[in-house]
């Protein structure tokens, strides 16, 4: 006698379309996302609640974001400005193609540089930094300017902020 089972999967296409469909994420996800946007804090009753679900489906949810690297942690968002860090400017780098990789991270290493981008134009790299005052800031680009493989710092100093990263939880919608 022969046994068709048509329609039935294996062990192993279940688990890979499982593990496709947890690759996925959806509405409740994102509202979860802006949550912790919000408040890396919130306990997750308090996400249950608020989403009409369990703790459990909050914890599985976090756990499988973080699995897929779209939450990498939870983080203080410090006022730098409260410690004295008033001075905030942004420097276009033209790195020479000689030793470019170690240029790079003796830029990213350097005091005062909060975030390094490599870019694409005219100068290859994008760095912001943060100082104290002016004085502070001209070491930083006095510094910055010593390393062997820079060619040119263009300065950008910031007047005014009008947004930062952490207040942009609208842009959860944009996934």
């Amino acid at each position: 006698m022969r046994i068709d089972l048509v329609g039935v999967l294996t062990s192993n296409e279940l688990g890979g379309l499982m593990s496709k469909q947890s690759n996925v994420i959806d509405d409740v996800d994102k509202l979860i996302l802006k949550m912790l946007l919000r408040n890396g804090r919130t306990p997750y009753k308090r996400i249950a609640e608020d989403l009409g679900l369990s703790e459990a489906t909050i914890y599985l949810r976090i756990r499988k974001l973080s699995r897929l690297g779209i939450l990498r942690g939870f983080t203080a968002n410090i006022d730098l400005s409260r410690l004295g860090l008033t001075v905030i400017a942004f420097m276009m780098l033209k790195v020479s193609p000689k030793n470019y990789e170690e240029t790079l991270k003796r830029i990213a290493n350097s005091p005062g540089v909060l975030e390094v981008y490599e870019v694409s134009g005219e100068y290859q790299v994008l760095a912001k930094v943060i100082a104290s005052d002016n004085r502070e800031l001209a070491k930083i680009v006095d510094g910055l300017g010593s390393i062997d493989g820079l060619i040119e710092v263009k300065v950008l100093y910031v007047i005014r902020t009008l947004r930062t990263p952490y207040e942009a939880t609208e842009l959860i919608t944009y996934i």
